[in-house]
């Protein structure tokens, strides 16, 4: 299931500007012009038969202050002239300060996004006064930080802009540090894009940070993306992760020959040792994604021809781990079993599908790796794991009394939470049947971990912490070094309210986790991008079933009903669809 987010909302609204034509977005006293250009983030018509590196869009052209402009064209046209992206340094948008807010306005603190009008007081005598308040009044909706990362805002703001008169011309003299721009600015200058980075593990994969980029309009997307790839991951993920690329290594320009898209780097890019190219070249062509979709690719070193290699060939990198066909499983009647396309499920081989226990809240491993491994909580005294395999036993992989369900990552590492007191949590994995303590942040280990999940690409977990105060979903960066494993940049994801409790979370790819929560006006189910902290433009789904338990994978999303039943979401039905019943409970996808 896959929905827009509501850092998307609006995006239905189309972009109405004509294709050749300029047009003045801001009249009175300045403003900017816009003209199609090449390489944006929002296609003036979106047509997928075209070259995908080149597609037209709207840009504004910052202009400056018109002479006798009143405060409120001043202020207008300063806002359009912060959303210009071909004036990178903001030279134009100065203009419209005093030479003192010069000085003092730094604009790259943050950007923060809003919806809202700009109004004025009307009750002035504009030719006698020579100070005067111009405020923005509207709704916040997010604030971007210099690395890219986006974080939700909300409530009312009235932003006031102090203006003076000089020489007979006003200028703001007082103003609040970044950049303010609107959302509209938002969806038409910048992209949110998913960088990639391996694991700095040294295992193969990629790991998924999402930023939001403006696009400056004399580079065009891809260049833009690769320029932000270079600069490096963010903190939030900076520890857990690597880069193939060389520090130092500069991008001179990126070209389309015939079906080939040639990058051109600096002479760092020689230094990459033979081991490290596959993981370089992965990192290329999954930030690209669709622009270098059905090309080929190549590298060049100063314009000197270099390798060239197909993006398909890196398939293997997918952060979501999963690819080709997808096997769910589910239990029923005490036993793992594994869905056919018709009919009932077949038990799987080995201890879990022989009834040789009775165990619960099943989890299967990477599938990748065979036989798979299914881990489960058995006899009240732990974590057991048993192989898919004829004959296979269980066997006792995490000592605990009180442990919560198991949830695998990507490199065959089991990990659980054991809930020591109402107010302590510890966290465990462990490989191969030993366990070691994960090193967590205080915010994690304070209160009581329900649920504990890796996400597919291995680098993050998402936890329903119950502290007393209600539940919540907090977010962590997983970061291994050796033996030893921490869990740190903990930040809270949903915060407790004690109308609606959390029930279940599933990971449904690298970047976003499936919550299914229960309130006064029944359960429902959303779709939260853990990098934004943001929910569906549409919202959560209403649920008609009552909802046990959920699994989820790309595209795909099972739950388990009170009925004992499994059903499956149809998204383009946006319906429930009965997929296994007699009892069934528990589906579950492999990792996450």
């Amino acid at each position: 299931m896959r929905s827009e987010r509501r850092s998307e909302r609006l995006g239905a609204r189309r972009l109405t500007a004509a294709m050749g034509t300029a047009l003045v977005l801001v009249s009175g006293g300045a403003g900017c012009a816009t003209v199609p250009t090449s390489g944006s983030p929002r296609a003036a018509q979106e047509d997928h038969g075209k070259d995908t590196l080149s597609q037209p869009y709207v840009r504004l052209i910052a202009t400056p202050p018109k002479k006798g402009a009143p405060p409120e064209d001043i202020v207008k046209g300063f806002q359009a002239a912060m959303a210009a992206f071909d004036d990178p340094d903001l030279a134009i948008a100065r203009e419209y300060l005093t030479s003192g807010a010069v000085k003092r306005w730094n604009p790259w603190q943050q950007t923060r996004i809003y919806e809202g009008k700009i109004e004025s007081d009307h009750t002035q005598d504009l030719q006698k006064a020579t100070r005067m308040t111009v405020t923005l009044k509207g709704t916040a909706v997010a604030t971007i930080d210099p690395e890219g990362r986006s974080t939700p805002a909300a409530g009312a703001i009235g932003e006031p802009f102090m203006l003076v008169k000089q020489n007979g011309e006003w200028r703001i003299d007082g103003l609040s540090d970044g950049r303010l721009l609107s959302y509209d600015d938002l969806q038409r200058a910048y992209r949110r894009v998913d960088l990639y980075y391996p694991p700095a593990s040294g295992e193969i994969g990629l790991v998924d940070d999402r930023v939001w980029v403006p696009i400056e309009p004399g580079r065009g997307v891809p260049e833009t993306l690769v320029r932000r790839l270079l600069a490096g991951p963010t903190s939030s993920i900076r520890n857990a992760v690597t880069s193939a690329f060389p520090p130092g290594t500069r991008l001179n320009r990126i070209t389309v020959e015939g079906d080939t898209v040639v990058l051109d780097f600096s002479a760092e890019l020689e230094a990459v040792p033979t081991d490290r190219l596959d993981a370089l070249k992965a990192q290329l062509v999954w930030t690209l994604g669709e622009l270098v979709t059905g090309r080929t690719v190549e590298i060049r070193v100063n314009g000197e021809s270099g390798r060239r290699f197909r993006p398909a060939d890196y398939a293997r990198y997918d952060p979501n781990v999963l690819t080709g066909s997808l096997q769910a499983y589910y239990m029923q009647g005490g036993r793992l079993l594994q869905f056919k396309e018709k009919g009932d499920g077949t038990p799987v081989p080995g201890a879990a599908g022989e009834q040789t226990g009775k165990f619960s809240q099943p989890a299967v491993s990477n599938p990748n790796n065979y036989p798979p491994l299914v881990a489960a909580l058995l006899n009240g005294d732990g974590v057991y794991v048993a192989s898919m395999a004829p004959g296979s036993q269980w066997q006792r992989w995490i000592a605990g009394g009180d442990m919560s369900p198991p949830s695998w990552d990507r490199y065959g590492a089991v990990w659980s939470a054991e809930r020591v007191n109402p107010h302590e949590s510890r966290v465990w994995m462990a490989e191969n049947g030993r366990a070691r303590r994960v090193d967590i942040d205080d915010e994690l280990s304070y209160g009581r971990i329900i649920e504990l999940r890796v996400s597919r690409d291995g680098a993050r977990i998402a936890a329903i912490v119950d502290d007393g105060l209600g539940t919540s979903v907090k977010i962590g960066t997983i970061v291994r070094n050796g033996l030893q494993t921490r869990i740190e940049s903990v930040r809270t994801l949903i915060e407790p309210r004690d109308a609606r409790k959390i029930k279940d979370i599933a990971w449904q790819d690298a970047a976003d986790l499936l919550v299914l929560s229960e309130g006064s006006s029944g359960q429902e189910l959303a779709n939260w991008s853990v990098m934004e902290g943001v929910v569906p433009n549409d919202g959560p789904i209403k649920l008609d079933s009552k909802i046990k338990s959920i699994a989820a994978v790309p595209d795909h999303v099972l739950a388990a009903a009170d009925e004992g039943q499994v059903l499956t979401y149809s998204v383009d039905k946006h319906a429930w669809t009965p997929r296994a019943d007699n009892g069934s409970t528990d589906p579950v996808y492999p990792l996450g």
